[in-house]
């Protein structure tokens, strides 16, 4: 038999398949970074919830005793009362909290326990109540842009 023609390139089926297919991701993918615009997971939005919770029992726990609570337990049910049991575990639908007292009050971060899988962004706050983002796996601060 003589074979003198071979096939070379893609058919037309194949480049208008492969088109398809990447015009479905970009019609998925540009909705959710259209002016960087990320949406808010389910886990970020408990992570901030709960952050709101803790500040205004802060609050309740120095009126009360003169000073900021150095841990979540000393807010929890066995001691202050002012949170929930569920709220003194450090991790929360997925994300991870860490509380520390500072020399004038107190910093809250939050963060994800897997990055990515529980969610892109990192949480503080402290003794002033607001809440401070970071987008990626460098930890929010005092410094990051305020979450809104």
């Amino acid at each position: 038999m003589d074979m003198r023609y071979r096939q070379r390139g893609f058919s037309l089926v194949e480049i208008l398949v492969v088109t398809a297919i990447v015009g479905a991701i970009v019609a998925l993918a540009v909705p959710a970074l259209r002016n960087g615009h990320v949406k808010v997971s389910g886990g970020e939005t408990m992570a901030v919830r709960e952050m709101q919770l803790i500040v205004r029992a802060q609050t309740q726990y120095r009126a009360r005793f003169g000073k900021y609570a150095a841990s979540l337990d000393e807010l929890g049910p066995r001691a202050a009362a002012l949170i929930p049991a569920n709220l003194v575990s450090p991790e929360k639908e997925g994300y991870l909290f860490a509380m520390v007292r500072t020399r004038t009050g107190y910093a809250l971060l939050a963060g994800p326990g897997i990055y990515v899988f529980d969610g892109r962004r990192t949480f503080y706050v402290n003794q002033h109540g607001v809440i401070h983002e970071s987008r990626g796996e460098r930890p929010a601060s005092s410094d990051s842009p305020v979450f809104r």
